[in-house]
């Protein structure tokens, strides 16, 4: 299958990263108490695969609760940058 965004493996990334470090319960509860944006486990799983095409909103309300630039989720910009 071919990949359906360029966000996925940034978002994985910068989860693992995270301090604490976040599970994928964890940033679904952020993501639902921060952003009013509700995931499933599996919904989660295919974004960080890139099986699972990104809203702009998510997007967004990723780049928030994970305090890393959009631009970097998208690769616009080095992991450097992080």
């Amino acid at each position: 299958m071919s990949r359906r965004n360029v966000s996925g493996h940034r978002i994985q990334a910068a989860r693992v990263l995270h301090e604490p470090k976040l599970t994928q319960d964890d940033l679904i509860a952020l993501m639902h108490t921060k952003e009013n944006i509700v995931l499933s486990k599996n919904m989660l799983s295919r974004i960080e695969t890139g099986d699972r095409y990104v809203t702009d909103t998510e997007l967004m309300a990723f780049s928030r609760v994970l305090k890393v630039p959009i631009a970097w989720l998208l690769r616009e910009t080095s992991d450097s940058d992080f």
